[in-house]
């Protein structure tokens, strides 16, 4: 099996081995992810980002995702949602972004592989310098992950960004790392991001954080 996740990540990162220029310094991303259960169907997902042009330093953006989020089946989940992202270039220009978000997420076993398949559309309104664009875009997103030992897991995953207007790459990110789960609700991960443009690449060390709570009225007895 581990084969077949080597494989499959060959055949990602191909497409990205071009003469696109590569960033020298490496950056980083901080992920904190929560999905707060309120009600046996429904969740509230919570998400916070930092992103810096290296690592542990030099802001690039941060950004907040909330959303609602419903299951109709073990495999099968919708999320409408919103999010809020504040960036700078290195050049010092600062420009806000807020999306509205809707996604579907399919997710399956085979053996011992768990696969996901996320589909999201997202509405962007970008304000910058005073001036606010407004776009929409598509993202697919395929993860895989597998157990290693004790709560070791290994995971990869390939999403892609489409504009739905005029030069329609936006860009990809490609992501292979090790997980830890210390337990059903809390679990680190540590991987290698390559975020690809159209005009350059980024090496980034991607940490994220994942941790669920159940905020239901838990019902007394006695």
């Amino acid at each position: 099996m581990m084969r077949v996740i080597l494989i499959i990540s060959l055949l990602f990162v191909i497409p990205l081995n071009s003469q696109v220029p590569i960033e020298n310094e490496w950056g980083s991303w901080i992920m904190l992810y929560g999905t707060n259960k309120i009600s046996d169907d429904f969740d509230i997902i919570t998400e916070f980002r930092l992103h810096d042009y290296e690592v542990f330093k030099d802001l690039d953006n941060q950004f907040v995702r909330t959303g609602l989020n419903y299951r109709i089946d073990p495999g099968l989940s919708v999320t409408a949602g919103y999010i809020h992202q504040y960036s700078k270039t290195k050049s010092n220009i600062s420009f806000s972004e807020n999306r509205v978000y809707e996604e579907i997420t399919l997710k399956n076993k085979f053996r011992n592989l768990s696969i996901s398949h996320r589909y999201r559309i997202e509405h962007r309104w970008i304000n910058k310098m005073g001036s606010t664009d407004f776009s929409n875009r598509m993202r697919y997103r395929l993860q895989l992950s597998h157990p290693l030992i004790d709560k070791f897991y290994v995971m990869v995953f390939d999403e892609i960004f489409i504009n739905l207007q005029e030069s329609i790459f936006n860009q990809n990110r490609l992501q292979m790392g090790i997980g830890y789960s210390f337990g059903p609700r809390f679990k680190l991960e540590l991987g290698y991001l390559k975020n690809h443009f159209s005009s350059t690449n980024y090496d980034l060390l991607r940490i994220g954080i994942s941790f669920d709570t159940d905020l239901r009225k838990k019902q007394k007895t006695g």
